[in-house]
């Protein structure tokens, strides 16, 4: 089958979305906070990937309402790098179609993570150099992360777990002599004991941090499952034989995973490789 520019171009665009994605949540779930160059390169494949996956949603409706042409170069760039402007479109594409659940409202931990991803992608990714220079003057964005990151482990722990490890941080802190007082990753200077309760409780959520991910990303999977299809029925409407549109959505397959086996995994990279060549 000999398949249209559209088609690789759009294929193409899945691959690497789906790719950036994956590659975030397998970073996500390798985060030291000693070591921040491990939290930078996980927020760095997530806006990669949140924005471009939206970014497909979106061109996907836009040929759908302009007879399958593609948008231009000038139409595509009003859509700006706000992934947090980017899925309120998309939400407001969804109602369209009668599919407006799933969507996280504003003043929610949601959207605060993508409030967060937005700033980061325009001007914080850029905060060390910009300290440097005498720059723009963006918030820390691992400063903001942590923060956020505490914000999830307070929701996925329950009260028990958190007392448990608060406990075993304390004993630890006794046993070794660590009593003072450190700067902390929320970026002020916290008890060290508290600073080993707040490492540690990260360090067991780091998989909630990719569910919270999965959680955004499925209203946006199933409006590119819904505009896919109204596309292909289109396209037989006018008789085109060969598809000019992907099924975009299997390039995301893993939107669909439940919290319990999102949490737990680890690797994620590996999802889609397949040894030899066809």
């Amino acid at each position: 089958m000999i398949f249209s520019h559209s088609f690789r171009m759009l294929a193409q665009e899945g691959h690497l979305a789906s790719t950036s994605l994956l590659g975030g949540f397998e970073s996500l779930n390798k985060v030291n906070y000693d070591q921040p160059g491990t939290v930078y390169s996980a927020l760095f494949q997530m806006t990669t990937g949140l924005e471009r996956i939206m970014k497909i949603a979106w061109i996907l409706n836009f040929r759908l309402r302009n007879d399958l042409q593609n948008p231009s170069d000038a139409q595509l760039r009003q859509l700006g790098h706000s992934v947090t402007n980017l899925y309120r479109a998309l939400e407001g594409i969804s109602d369209t179609y009668d599919i407006g659940d799933g969507w996280f409202k504003s003043e929610s931990l949601h959207d605060d993570v993508l409030a967060f991803m937005a700033e980061y992608a325009k001007g914080s990714r850029y905060y060390n150099i910009d300290q440097l220079v005498a720059g723009r003057p963006n918030p820390d964005p691992l400063v903001r992360w942590f923060n956020l990151h505490l914000r999830i482990a307070d929701g996925a722990l329950s009260h028990s777990k958190r007392e448990g490890i608060m406990d075993r941080a304390r004993l630890h802190c006794e046993r070794l002599g660590l009593l003072g007082w450190e700067m902390g990753p929320r970026g002020q200077y916290d008890l060290t004991i508290d600073v080993t309760y707040q490492l540690e409780v990260t360090r067991q959520t780091r998989g909630h941090c990719v569910w919270i991910f999965i959680e955004l990303l499925r209203p946006i999977y199933s409006l590119i499952e819904r505009l896919v299809r109204e596309l292909h029925e289109l396209e037989h409407a006018k008789g085109i034989g060969n598809p000019d549109v992907p099924y975009m959505y299997e390039f995301f397959p893993f939107c669909l995973g439940d919290r319990q086996t999102v949490v737990r995994r680890k690797a994620w990279t590996t999802l889609f490789v397949i040894s030899g060549r066809v």
